[in-house]
């Protein structure tokens, strides 16, 4: 019967675990990671773009019951609604992708 782990005198490296692969995939996941939730925040500021201003009274609190919504002035700019629309298709794709690499039906046989 043969043994699960090799002893490091064997010339194995512990569990035979290859580091680089796992620091590859915290890198990618991580560069992932911040790339979905840069554009989803990005895509949130685009679309608050012309949004009404709270108006509060010097010195008090802007979600306090002093606070009042002033009325929008303009309407959003096209180019900003079609700016975070485009953010928000990009993170809903890297969703669908990630999606797609997990669930093995999806790549054939």
């Amino acid at each position: 019967m043969m043994p699960l782990v090799r002893s490091a005198a064997a010339g194995g490296s512990w569990l035979d675990t290859e580091w680089g692969s796992i620091a590859l995939v915290f890198l990618v996941g991580l560069a992932a990671t911040l790339v979905i939730v840069g554009l989803y925040a990005l895509g949130i500021r685009f679309l608050a773009v012309g949004a009404p201003d709270v108006q509060v009274p010097v010195g008090e609190d802007p979600e306090g019951p002093t606070a009042v919504v002033g009325d929008r002035v303009h309407p959003r700019p096209l180019p900003a609604t079609l700016a975070g629309l485009v953010c928000f298709a990009g993170v809903a794709a890297a969703v669908v992708y990630g999606i797609y690499l997990v669930i093995p039906l999806f790549h054939g046989s």
